[in-house]
C-alpha cells in the first residue's frame, strides 16, 4: 500500500465515525430504545418518519457483543451480553456526534441539491436524548450521575437506580457541551434558551468550584480540560476562556511532575490534542510549546522499520488500548498540520495507520464506502463523473465489511504487540460504549470540516470551475476560533440578566448563593419534566472550598 495522504486518512476515519454513530443509535438496539409512538408523533417533520424504520436510542450501555443477531423478534446486539450501565459522559458524547453530523448533513439541503439526509432526525434524536438525560441521569442533587438498568428485558420498560453515590465533574462538563450545541445548532427551538441557560449554569458551577479541579485525576482533568475547549469553540464565552487558560496553567505544570509517557501515554497524547485547541483559543504560548514538547516525545517513540510507536516498557509483550492508539495518530495529524510538517509526518501517519487500522485488527469492521450513484461519493454531492471520489478517501478494500463479519464497525478494546513475533494481536472482540464514543466524537469534531472542506461541500453546485481557493480556506479556517452559527453572548452575566428578567425561569442569582453557602448545587433545567432520579446520599461538592497556589 502507499502512502496514504492525511486528507486521505482524515477522510476515512471521519467516514468510519459517521458510519459507525448511526449503526450503534439506530440498529444496535444497545440501550434504551425511543417507543415508536414518539417518532410517529413527530412523522411531519421533514425525514423524522424514517426513523420509525429503525430501533433509535435514548441511552446507550455500557458494554455488549458487537455481532448482529437476526430473528423474527430480534435485529441488534444480543441483549443478553448487555452491561446495562449509563454513563453521562459516553451518553454526551454520543448526542454531540449526532449533533456535529447534523450539521454535515445539512449540507445536503443546501441549494439546489434538496437531498434527504439525516439532519432532522439526529436533530430530534438529540432532543429526545437531552430530554431523557434531563429526567432520568440526575440524581437529587440535579447532577449527572452513572445510572443502571434493573429491569429484566428492553421489551419489560426498565427501572433505573444510581449505579453508586459518587459524580464527576466530567460528566457535568460533557453534558454542558451538549446541551450548548443543541441550543446552537437548533435556534428556532423552543427548549433552545431553556438548553442554553442550562449549559451556562453548568459552566457557572464550574467557575465557582475551580479550585476542586485541583484535587482530581490528571485523567479527568483533561478530560474536563477538552470539554471546557469543545465549550468554548461554540460559545466564545469568557468564562469558559478563563477556565481554559487556569486549569491548563495547572495540568501544564502538573505534568512536568511525572513522566506520564511509561503508563499513560494515552493522557499525554489527549493532553496535547486539548493543548493544540487550547493554543488556538487562547494564544498563550506555554500551550503551543507543551504540544509541540510531546509531539516530539510520540514521534521519538516510533519505529521506523516497524511502523510502530513502542511505549516505554521491559515486557515482552505490550498492551495498546484503542484510545491510545487513537489519541495518538490525531494527534500527530494536528500536529502535522500546525506546523506545516504534513509532508515530513506522512510516512509515519500512514505507516501507523497501515499497522494499527488495515492490518492491526483495530476495527471489527469498516463500513462500505457510497456507491457510485451515491452522492456522498461525489465533491459537492453533484454526481458529476469529475466529481467523483477515489474509495481510497472513505475505506481500504482489504478491510472486512459488517456485512461480512457479521460485526458492528467498531474499535475493539486492546491491541497486544509481540516484540519477539512483530505483530499485533487482539483478544475477545467486545463493544466498550465509552472508549468508541470518545474516538468517534473526537474525530468528528476535529476532522469534519477539513471533510466538508476537502467534499467542498461549503460550495453550490452552480459554483464555477476554477473558484479562488483562497477564499474558500479562508472561510473555513475562520471557523477553528469562530462562534458556530451563533450569536452567543460571551459574558455569562448577560446570560444571567436574561434568565433574571424571565420569571418562568429559575432565578440563577439565588442558585449561587446556594452554592456559596456550601449547599448542594442544584442543577435544573426549566420546562422538562420532574426530576425522577432517587434520593440517595451524596457527597456534598463543596466540601471546603480551598485555594491551591502553582
Amino acid at each position: 500500500m502507499n502512502s496514504l495522504s492525511q486528507k486521505e486518512i482524515s477522510g476515512q476515519l471521519f467516514y468510519l465515525s459517521k458510519e459507525s454513530v448511526k449503526t450503534l443509535v439506530l440498529n444496535s438496539k444497545c440501550g434504551l430504545i425511543i417507543p415508536p409512538v414518539r417518532t410517529s408523533k413527530k412523522s411531519s417533520i421533514n425525514d423524522i418518519s424514517t426513523l420509525n424504520n429503525f430501533s433509535p436510542l435514548l441511552c446507550l450501555y455500557r458494554k455488549a457483543s458487537p455481532m448482529f443477531i437476526h430473528n423474527k423478534t430480534s435485529h441488534g446486539f444480543d441483549e443478553s451480553t448487555f452491561k446495562k450501565e449509563i454513563s453521562p459522559t459516553t451518553n454526551a458524547l454520543m448526542t454531540l456526534c449526532l449533533l456535529e453530523l447534523s450539521k454535515y448533513y445539512s449540507h445536503f439541503t443546501e441549494g439546489n441539491r434538496n437531498i434527504n439526509s439525516l439532519e432532522n432526525a439526529y436533530k430530534y434524536l438529540a432532543k429526545e436524548q437531552l430530554q431523557f438525560y434531563s429526567e432520568h441521569l440526575r440524581n437529587a442533587e440535579g447532577l449527572f450521575v452513572p445510572k443502571k438498568n434493573i429491569s429484566d428485558g428492553n421489551s419489560k420498560g426498565y427501572e433505573l437506580v444510581d449505579k453508586d453515590n459518587k459524580f464527576k465533574f466530567s460528566d457535568q462538563a460533557f453534558m454542558m457541551d451538549a446541551y450548548l450545541l443543541y441550543s446552537i445548532y437548533n435556534p428556532s427551538d423552543d427548549a433552545c434558551e431553556d438548553y442554553k441557560i442550562f449549559s451556562y449554569e453548568i459552566l457557572q458551577v464550574f467557575k465557582e468550584y475551580k479550585d476542586s479541579l485541583y484535587d482530581l485525576s490528571f485523567t479527568e482533568s483533561i478530560e474536563i480540560f477538552l470539554a471546557l475547549n469543545v465549550f468554548y469553540k461554540y460559545s466564545n464565552s469568557l468564562i469558559a476562556r478563563e477556565l481554559i487558560l487556569d486549569l491548563g496553567d495547572y495540568l501544564v505544570n502538573k505534568f512536568q511532575e511525572k513522566d506520564y509517557y511509561i503508563d499513560s501515554l494515552d493522557d499525554c497524547a489527549l493532553f496535547a490534542i486539548c493543548l493544540m485547541e487550547a493554543y488556538k483559543h487562547t494564544d498563550i504560548i506555554s500551550f503551543k510549546e507543551t504540544a509541540k514538547e510531546i509531539n516530539e516525545k510520540l514521534l521519538s517513540l516510533y519505529d521506523n522499520d516497524k511502523n510502530i510507536f513502542l511505549k516505554i516498557s521491559d515486557k515482552k509483550d505490550i498492551k495498546y488500548s484503542c484510545t491510545e492508539i487513537n489519541f495518538y495518530l490525531i494527534s500527530l495529524i494536528l500536529y502535522s498540520e500546525e506546523t506545516d510538517k504534513t509532508n515530513d509526518l506522512k510516512p509515519i501517519v500512514s505507516g501507523i495507520f497501515k499497522r494499527f487500522y488495515v492490518n492491526g485488527g483495530l476495527l471489527s469492521s469498516w463500513p462500505e464506502a457510497p456507491t457510485l450513484d451515491e452522492v456522498e461519493r461525489y465533491k459537492r454531492l453533484s454526481l458529476r463523473v469529475d466529481d467523483m471520489m477515489d474509495e481510497s478517501y472513505f475505506r481500504m478494500s482489504v478491510l472486512p465489511t459488517p456485512k461480512s463479519t457479521g460485526l458492528a464497525p467498531i474499535f475493539v478494546k486492546n491491541l497486544e504487540y509481540s516484540k519477539k513475533k512483530d505483530n499485533l494481536s487482539k483478544g475477545r472482540v467486545t463493544f466498550d460504549s465509552n472508549k468508541n464514543m470518545t474516538n468517534f466524537f473526537l474525530i468528528i469534531y476535529l476532522f469534519r470540516n477539513s471533510v466538508e472542506d476537502t467534499m467542498e461541500l461549503n460550495l453550490p453546485l452552480e459554483e464555477q470551475e476554477g473558484l479562488n481557493n483562497s477564499l474558500r480556506n479562508s472561510s473555513s479556517s475562520g471557523s477553528k476560533n469562530a462562534n458556530l452559527d451563533n450569536n452567543e453572548p460571551s459574558d455569562i452575566e448577560s446570560e444571567i440578566s436574561e434568565i433574571k428578567s424571565n420569571d418562568s425561569v429559575i432565578d440563577t442569582t439565588s442558585e449561587l448563593e446556594n452554592i456559596s453557602n456550601n449547599s448542594e448545587p442544584q442543577i435544573t433545567l426549566n420546562g422538562l419534566s420532574e426530576n425522577k432520579a432517587s434520593s440517595s446520599e451524596h457527597p456534598n461538592l463543596s466540601k471546603n472550598k480551598k485555594s491551591k497556589k502553582r
